[in-house]
């Protein structure tokens, strides 16, 4: 039984990593037996997986016709959007609030953040994301609530499928407004100015919907 269930979560965890990588892009039919073959498993733990994922979101089912990876739709993105404003306007605002007992964690990214403005701002695509678009999670980690990092790595997980699917249409530009905007905002915790920090991320959020349904937009057509 245990290993059944062993067999489930790898099986499961696997899959998620795949979706979120956008290896398994939306839309794309699931073939049970061909995953199956590939994992070197049975029917079973694969079918358990794919429950939980759509449970979780990720797969899309219709009886009779099979499993798809689920799309990113528009309000899939404003709803992420709008959850995430108002986790990460709490947590900015918070930080900066106690800002004296999290200022070496929220420093140091600050610092690495300028280190990684470097003013590029023509319309080349962006490739590689790197560490610069971590800030969010680092405040908060830097709020030191448990449950709270918890439950925010899963919105993280859902984040970072809308970025690596919208990735690599991101440009140098736009690279740079973010890091800019990242900077605003640790600037602002770094001073304990809640409401600037508030301001901030509000700000920042607005920015990256109607840059991403602009993208979302464009991929239709």
């Amino acid at each position: 039984m245990k290993t059944s269930s062993n067999k489930k979560v790898k099986v499961y965890e696997n899959l998620k990593r795949r979706i979120i990588d956008c290896d398994l892009v939306p839309g794309m039919p699931i073939n049970e037996a061909d995953f199956a073959a590939e994992l070197g498993v049975s029917k079973t733990p694969i079918r358990e997986a794919l429950r939980q994922l759509e449970r979780d979101g990720f797969v899309h089912n219709v009886p009779g016709r099979g499993s798809t990876i689920s799309h990113i739709t528009s309000q899939d993105i404003r709803e992420i959007l709008e959850i995430r404003e108002i986790i990460e306007t709490g947590a900015a605002k918070h930080a900066a609030q106690f800002q004296s007992q999290n200022n070496a964690l929220i420093k140091k990214r600050s610092e690495h953040q300028y280190l990684l403005d470097d003013k590029s701002e023509g319309n080349e695509y962006v490739h590689e994301w790197g560490e610069w678009e971590d800030v969010h999670l680092c405040l908060v980690q830097a709020l030191g609530n448990q449950m709270f990092l918890i439950m925010y790595e899963d919105l993280l997980d859902r984040i970072k499928r809308i970025r690596n699917h919208f990735g690599r249409r991101f440009t140098q530009r736009r690279r740079h407004e973010i890091i800019s905007e990242h900077l605003m905002i640790l600037d602002a915790v770094l001073d304990g100015d809640p409401d600037r920090a508030e301001q901030a991320v509000r700000k920042h959020l607005q920015n990256a919907g109607s840059y991403l349904q602009g993208l979302s937009v464009a991929r239709k057509e």
